[in-house]
């Protein structure tokens, strides 16, 4: 019964457990989710935004270079500047020459254009011009003095250091000290590589801080460059830490708790911003709590490389997690009492009928087939003694009905064993008295007509008809190899030709059906000459009469510097191919003569 019990309770307790961690698991898949969203939505965000500042300065460097754009005139570069600013989203659009001449067009926070112009002799002094929808000026609304030169400003000096399309710092506009922004400067260079001037776009840095404003993140959202300066964030965030000297904020000293923390919880981490290399996930505690931190880096070809950071309180997430687990602890005790107490009663029950159950199952398996149990009235009790009393039913015929089975395979087998063992014996004996009963006349028949072959005193026509006996003679050997090969294996393999013999002595053949006999190489001929004339002798004897063990001893004989020989040699052996030795044999005979 405490097994019982301590199963339930286990049991509950895990469901418990993995239930707060399921419910723990499912929080952090939710940040995650969570994360990835705002992370993607603020890099589809800069991607977009400040893909249009390069748009615009590859546009008008094109015009420039095609000559559609004149840099020495003003009013011109005014009204292109003027149709682009209406139709794309941007801060400011500008161009400045190296003589400190500028020509600029805002877009000011009531969506009104303004002309920004400032050209030689009065270098210092910015005029303020507005427009009407077609971009003509409509009137002198403001003349800035003690203007610092244009080309100390970030957005020209920045690009001329570069030599190449830049992005420039974020920099404070002089005319209005309220306005951060950052440009994208283009410098022109003519065709002898001077500088003809720089072109730039403005992104205001406030319309990213409201996009982060935008998003409903439930936490904080900043962008943070490699140095620590901030870019942007989701709340309201003072840019300079000391008006006096105009010093950029930096994260790790914002006014705001939670970006204070994440940053430093950053910098603790990695050392530097500058070591954070890929997108990152984690927690870190602020005010005894843990709060969920995603870093994501994002650069662009231009030189811009910044950090976005998204900080979400836990506690967003876990009020209701915390009421779900508190429900699921009370819920989980209420299965463990009610569990305890059912199982003892039904245990209690069901262990009298087990016992009874595996009495009779023992007996059975003893070998008793006629014990039997009770039917119960719980279905599944009665399916079980059902389903004991139709095996026991079934084991009692099964095994008459095995014991004559056996007996009757056992018989079969027994006769079956016999006849095989018989005629395996008569096989063998077979292979073992025809392999000399015919192969060894017939080679000697072979040796003998090879020899008279190569007699001179016979006419034509008695060394044809020895041509035919000859050929004949090796059809029925090759016939008689067949044969003993198929036997070996057990199986008819190979069809014969009803043609395989002369059937009356006489020539069949023409020449391209005569059977090619092995070529002799010249190789062999030449170690076979090095063994002495009464071995070579020894072994035409062996092969005129099929003698293969009197052969394989002769081989034996042969030095270990002539191994082709003897492996030649051998393999004709083994395959009963005596011709081959005898033809061999012959050619050396007729070259000595």
């Amino acid at each position: 019964m405490v097994p019982f019990v301590s199963q339930v309770a286990l049991a509950v307790g895990l469901t418990g457990w993995f239930s707060l961690l399921n419910g723990e698991k499912a929080i952090a898949e939710l940040v995650t989710q969570l994360h990835l969203h705002l992370a993607s939505q603020v890099t589809h965000h800069l991607e977009d935004r400040l893909a249009l500042p390069i748009l615009i300065n590859e546009l008008n460097t094109d015009a420039i270079n095609t000559g559609r754009l004149d840099l020495s005139n003003f009013e011109q570069i005014e009204q292109t500047f003027h149709r682009q600013i209406k139709l794309f989203d941007v801060g400011y659009i500008n161009f400045a020459n190296p003589q400190g001449e500028f020509i600029g067009i805002e877009r000011s926070s009531n969506g009104q254009i303004l002309i920004n112009e400032t050209r030689q002799p009065f270098l210092s002094r910015m005029s303020i011009y507005q427009t009407d929808a077609e971009g003509n000026r409509i009137g002198l609304m403001e003349v800035s003095h003690d203007q610092p030169p244009v080309v100390e400003e970030a957005w020209y000096a920045d690009a001329i250091a570069a030599q190449a399309p830049a992005w420039s710092s974020i920099y404070q506009w002089d005319d209005k000290p309220e306005i951060m922004s950052i440009s994208s400067s283009y410098p022109i260079y003519d065709e002898d590589n001077t500088l003809q001037g720089v072109i730039g776009v403005d992104l205001l840095i406030s319309d990213l801080n409201q996009f982060l404003r935008d998003l409903d993140s439930g936490g904080e959202i900043f962008i943070v460059e490699r140095s620590g300066l901030l870019v942007a964030s989701s709340k309201p965030e003072p840019f300079f830490a000391n008006n006096a000297d105009n010093s950029r904020s930096y994260a790790v000293e914002s006014k705001h708790l939670l970006i204070q923390k994440a940053a430093k919880c950053l910098l603790n981490k990695y050392g530097s911003f500058s070591e954070i290399k890929s997108s990152q996930q984690f927690d870190f505690p602020v005010l005894g709590k843990r709060d969920f931190l995603q870093v994501t880096p994002w650069q662009d070809s231009y030189g811009l490389d910044w950090l976005i950071v998204i900080v979400v309180p836990r506690s967003n997430f876990m009020e209701q997690i915390n009421a779900n687990t508190r429900t699921t602890v009370l819920l989980c005790l209420l299965a463990l009492i009610s569990a305890i107490f059912l199982g003892l009663i039904t245990s209690r029950w069901m262990s009298q009928y087990i016992h009874r159950l595996v009495k009779v199952t023992q007996e059975i398996a003893d070998g008793n087939l006629e014990q039997t149990v009770d039917s119960q009235p719980i279905q599944e009790l009665d399916d079980l003694a059902q389903t004991v009393n139709q095996m026991a039913l079934e084991l009692k015929e099964s095994f008459f009905e095995l014991e004559d089975r056996v007996a009757q395979r056992t018989a079969e087998l027994l006769e079956a064993k016999n006849t095989a063992e018989m005629a395996s014996r008569a096989k063998s004996e077979f292979l073992e008295s025809i392999s000399h009963e015919l192969r060894t006349p017939l080679n000697a028949i072979l040796g003998v007509t090879q020899v008279f072959q190569s007699s001179d005193s016979l006419s034509p026509e008695d060394q044809e008809n020895w041509q035919i006996i000859y050929r004949n003679g090796n059809h029925l050997l090759a016939l008689i190899n067949d044969l003993l090969a198929i036997a070996k294996i057990g199986k008819y393999q190979m069809e014969l030709a009803s043609d395989r013999f002369d059937q009356r002595l006489t020539p069949q053949f023409s020449d391209s059906e005569q059977l090619d006999k092995p070529p002799v190489d010249l190789d062999l001929k030449g170690y076979l000459t090095q063994m002495s004339p009464d071995w070579i002798d020894q072994l035409h004897c062996a092969a005129i009469k099929g003698l293969d063990h009197d052969i394989i001893y002769l081989i034996s004989q042969i030095p270990a510097e002539l191994s082709l020989l003897a492996f030649s040699l051998t393999a004709w052996a083994k395959d009963f191919r005596f011709e081959n030795i005898i033809d061999l044999i012959q050619k050396i005979k007729e070259d000595y003569e």
